[in-house]
């Protein structure tokens, strides 16, 4: 297996006192429930099973999955064999939260064959109200600059609906750059560029930041580069992209007037001709950390010129959710990728590496909530050679 270079530390958990991992289980799972419940229309029996989730929470241990017809569910007992007997709080966060998720999915019966909600997204009117608020102003109809569309894609991140509902107010407001390798992925890049290669988008939200996404998939495209995007493989964390919400998103943009449309038709002709391609994997819905990659995943992205990790669940995976001092060398961690790797994500989450001791105590003392309120950013760049 590969792994980080250094000692790994001990992974966040709810149990850690005082932080954003305890506020998410005890606070922010059930209320998430809670939404579950009053977005969709649940029979009495998928009802009674949301609710009885969110009573779990936080004491009773982890259950293994009970939903036979599940094409995960093998994988999901391999996962929580370590964990026997533990509580949500006692787990680490990674898995409690995408175990959460996935038994969102076992309640509702998303697995089952004749149940009602089978197949349904439980979070489709979040993810429907996230992209009807998406700006398109300011767009023209060629291609975005690399650069613009960059950071397009990385400030997208703040669109985050497990955190934000679409109907709940404003998102987290500002944007403080903290990290900033832009300069050299954009010199990468043009050695891409030279060679048609291909390069993998890892998404994060449907919404507005897939929007962002599909205008720099698009501007990629443009430049004779080949796309492939990873979506989630089943809805989880509210708004993550699943295959559906792109191809949607895309379908949504080609309806829209104004010069949106033009990148929507682009978008389609590069569907079409396998230019651009979605590839899902269940290893990006479970609670495995980046190092923990199964062999064909990794054999598959290491082929990319250029990975390209959206947002703050795939930055936790990368690093395994763990307590990294911020100043940990980003090379030092993430040597094991599979290819060069570019993270655009805003924090929403207490981990962060490759930062100065003296750029952290800047952000500390300007904004105390600096790791968690989706205000600051991070384009981080390594590059992994063969």
């Amino acid at each position: 297996m590969r792994q980080p270079a250094l000692p790994l530390p001990p992974p966040l958990r709810g149990a850690d006192p005082d932080s954003f991992a305890r506020d998410t289980v005890l606070r922010r799972l059930p209320a998430i429930a809670g939404r579950v419940l009053t977005e969709n229309r649940l029979d009495h029996q998928a009802a009674r099973a949301v609710a009885g989730l969110a009573a779990e929470i936080p004491f009773t241990p982890l259950r293994p999955l009970a939903d036979d017809a599940a094409p995960d569910l093998a994988l999901w007992r391999s996962y929580l064999a370590p964990y026997a007997g533990q509580d949500w709080l006692a787990v680490p966060w990674f898995l409690a939260e995408t175990y959460f998720y996935r038994r969102i999915l076992e309640a509702i019966g998303y697995f089952r064959p004749r149940s009602g909600a089978y197949g349904r997204d439980p979070y489709a009117r979040q993810k429907r109200l996230g992209l009807e608020h998406t700006s398109l102003a300011g767009l023209s109809d060629e291609p975005l600059p690399l650069d613009a569309a960059l950071r397009g894609a990385l400030w997208g991140n703040q669109a985050d609906l497990s955190l934000w509902p679409a109907d709940a107010g404003d998102g987290p407001g500002g944007a403080t750059l903290l990290a900033d390798d832009g300069p050299a992925v954009l010199a990468h890049l043009d050695a891409l560029i030279a060679r048609s290669a291909t390069v993998d988008v890892v998404l994060d939200n449907a919404g507005a930041e897939l929007v962002h996404d599909l205008l720099l998939a698009d501007a990629l495209l443009a430049r004779g580069l080949r796309v492939r995007l990873h979506p989630r493989a089943h809805p989880t964390f509210v708004s993550d992209a699943t295959a559906g919400d792109a191809r949607d998103t895309v379908a949504w943009l080609a309806e829209r007037p104004g010069p949106v449309a033009c990148a929507a038709e682009r978008l389609i002709a590069a569907l079409a001709t396998s230019r651009l391609t979605l590839h899902d994997d269940w290893f990006w819905t479970s609670p495995l950390a980046g190092w923990e990659m199964p062999e064909t995943l990794f054999d598959f992205l290491a082929t990319s010129g250029l990975l390209i990790s959206k947002g703050d669940a795939n930055y936790r995976r990368w690093l395994g959710d763990r307590h990294w001092p911020a100043d940990t060398p980003l090379e030092a961690v993430l040597g094991y990728a599979p290819a060069p790797l570019l993270l655009l994500r805003t924090c929403k989450s207490e981990v962060a590496i490759g930062l100065d001791q003296a750029r952290v105590a800047a952000a500390r003392a300007r904004d105390p909530q600096w790791m968690i309120n989706g205000r600051w950013g991070l384009a981080q760049f390594v590059a992994i050679t063969p």
